[in-house]
């Protein structure tokens, strides 16, 4: 899994994050995380868009949100972070 290199501390909680989901894959699975800098990894830029869309619109402007209303399928997702 590729994952957006941010701050130190917040690349260790990443990883916590990982560790705890990886209970949840099929038994013998090879899973690892890489953290990545963003401007070198395109396949980031697409989901920084879209979480920008996402989040202009619940703070009221929806109008790059619903360029994208054909192809976004939202969940809210509790993280307690």
């Amino acid at each position: 899994m590729w994952v957006e290199a941010r701050t130190t501390a917040l690349n260790k909680r990443d990883i916590s994050t990982v560790r705890g989901a990886r209970f949840n894959l099929p038994k013998g699975t090879v899973f690892r995380v890489e953290h990545v800098d963003g401007q070198d990894e395109p396949v980031f830029w697409a989901a920084d868009i879209v979480a920008g869309a996402v989040r202009s619109h619940r703070e009221g402007t929806g109008e790059y949100r619903s360029l994208l209303a054909g192809c976004v399928y939202e969940i809210d997702v509790a993280t307690n972070c």
